[in-house]
């Protein structure tokens, strides 16, 4: 859908501020591939679980709930601190017309929401179920990562400003594929929760965009939750395999 709208970009029918719009709509793509195999494929039961996982909070342990909650202001603020930046009076949160309550709600509903309901509450399961938890997450997490490669070539975007092929454009793809790991990890402690990941997603994002930090401590905040992403991926690809747990696709 989005290569053929930036196909048709700068013809008549793109000069249409409405069509312009649609363009948009390409990203909602795993929400349409979610609603499509949960209508054809789901019985009445499996649909039921699926929508109680997004809303039940009960079944997200505290534990999970406060990673979720902290882990992406922690890495951040800790990049910041091995890079030798961190003052309290650098501690900026920008509610610049970009990060007005608009754009802040945005954030949850054309992202987090959209995005997960499809790749964790659809594909990552029945992956998982296949190929066990670390194959599930190293192919999830490099279809996601392609997915967002669009997203570079349209103003007004996060991913926009960063450049595209700059070093942030490859820290930001790498952050992408590493964090879908983490993630992966989150669903099965949440008990499969849908909830746990579009909350991690959501604030994962607005403390991106929020929390201002230099281009070396970004930098920096990769490679610790790359780090963090592989001690996952080993411990938790021994507990969650096609061998040990077994998993339900929905």
């Amino acid at each position: 859908m989005t290569g053929i709208l930036m196909a048709l970009e700068g013809s008549i029918f793109v000069s249409n501020s409405f069509f312009n719009q649609i363009i948009y709509a390409a990203f909602l793509s795993p929400l349409i591939a979610a609603i499509i195999i949960i209508y054809w494929h789901y019985s009445i039961n499996e649909k039921k679980k699926y929508f109680l996982s997004i809303i039940d909070f009960r079944r997200i342990p505290l534990k999970v709930f406060l990673f979720v909650l902290l882990f992406p202001v922690f890495i951040r603020w800790l990049a910041s601190v091995i890079a030798g930046q961190f003052v309290i009076s650098g501690i900026q949160f920008d509610f610049s017309p970009q990060m007005s309550l608009g754009y802040v709600i945005m954030l949850l509903f054309f992202g987090p929401i959209p995005e997960e309901l499809g790749w964790r509450g659809v594909a990552l399961p029945a992956l998982q179920v296949r190929y066990g938890f670390q194959k599930a997450v190293l192919f999830l997490g490099f279809m996601w990562t392609i997915w967002h490669l669009p997203l570079f070539f349209f103003q007004g975007t996060f991913q926009y400003q960063l450049g595209l092929f700059s070093p942030l454009f490859w820290n930001f793809m790498a952050g992408v594929f590493f964090t879908s790991t983490i993630l992966g990890a989150i669903f099965n402690e949440a008990k499969q929760s849908i909830l746990a990941v579009i909350l991690f997603h959501y604030l994962d994002n607005l403390t991106g965009e929020a929390f201002l930090i230099n281009a070396n401590a970004e930098i920096l905040s990769n490679i610790i939750r790359a780090i963090i992403a592989i001690a996952i991926f080993v411990h938790y690809g021994r507990k969650y395999s096609s061998n040990g747990t077994i998993f339900s696709v929905k």
